[in-house]
């Protein structure tokens, strides 16, 4: 029989507290500096399609890294400004695990790097053997049922990603910022938590990652947890979302962060991101478009290009 939702108090009395949450986030930086990562500049030119971004198919590249710990490979997808040395934006990817391109923020005069992490996408697509038995990626599963391949390895990817990219001759270490939507969203947030100043400012659009309680394990973002939930004792299964939830980290925001909702988004509601803001003390801008869905959209690029110019 399945087992009834603690209510949200409930659920968020189970939640670390700030001090664990800064532990945690002190712990995974750390971790990462003192992996060792062998990275390849991959020499295919893969988008070449006739409606693709086929100018610079010369220029972005596949970044491959394989760390030391289980051997692990990655991957990044890097989209160079047309002039230097130029600020860095870092891409996270939604829970699909796609990479996507965007041109209009590179010829802002950015470097853009979009990042895989687990292996999930690879220059020859999606490696579909890594997928969990629903056809999810296991990255939310094997968080909450405390195995590896989790959150913790999914932002350590991340990190080490990152390490690359500032050391690149042609970056303004200091001028790094990131986004993404929905998952890539909610991971911004985190990274922008674990790396504190070494941020500019992130933008979070429709992200996923936020408030669990609140979402009641509906829709099909936040319903993947759903079916997990009857081996995790109730404590422990709350207690390891809130290493992960945003909320966690609002205290650890100092840099400007910008947020989008969607009022019809179904996935990830706009009352989760509404309830986010309202935590956080920085500068901080929320837009509600009042008939967005659950995608990335026009408005969004326009929303990441003006809060990059202020901020990044």
């Amino acid at each position: 029989m399945p087992k009834e939702l603690f209510s949200e108090a409930q659920a968020f009395s189970c939640y670390p507290s700030s001090h664990e949450i800064d532990k945690w986030a002190s712990d995974l930086l750390k971790k990462s500096q003192n992996m060792k990562t062998e990275v390849s500049i991959l020499p295919n030119s893969p988008i070449r399609i006739e409606f693709g971004n086929n100018p610079c198919t010369l220029q972005n590249k596949f970044i491959q890294f394989k760390t030391e710990e289980k051997r692990r490979t990655f991957y990044g997808y890097w989209q160079p400004s047309i002039s230097s040395p130029a600020p860095l934006l870092i891409n996270l990817p939604g829970y699909g695990g796609f990479i996507n391109l965007h041109p209009q923020l590179a010829d802002m005069g950015y470097h853009i790097l979009h990042i895989s992490p687990q292996g999930y996408v690879s220059p020859s697509g999606p490696d579909t053997s890594k997928t969990a038995p629903d056809g999810n990626w296991p990255v939310l599963h094997n968080t909450i049922t405390g195995k590896p391949g989790g959150y913790e390895d999914w932002l350590t990817d991340c990190l080490l990603a990152i390490r690359w990219a500032v050391l690149q001759p042609d970056v303004l270490p200091d001028r790094l910022s990131v986004f993404g939507t929905s998952q890539g969203g909610g991971t911004a947030l985190l990274l922008a938590s674990i790396l504190g100043s070494a941020v500019r400012c992130v933008c979070a659009d429709i992200p996923f990652l936020t408030n669990f309680p609140s979402s009641r394990l509906k829709g099909n973002a936040y319903g993947i947890l759903s079916p997990y939930r009857q081996s995790v004792p109730e404590d422990i299964f709350w207690n390891r979302l809130g290493y992960i939830d945003t909320l966690s980290h609002a205290h650890r925001l100092h840099i400007p962060v910008m947020l989008s909702g969607g009022g019809q988004d179904e996935v990830c509601p706009p009352d989760t991101v509404e309830s986010l803001f309202t935590k956080l003390s920085c500068t901080k801008q929320y837009t509600r478009l009042e008939h967005g869905v659950h995608t990335h959209s026009r408005e969004s690029m326009v929303l990441f290009g003006a809060w990059l110019r202020l901020f990044a």
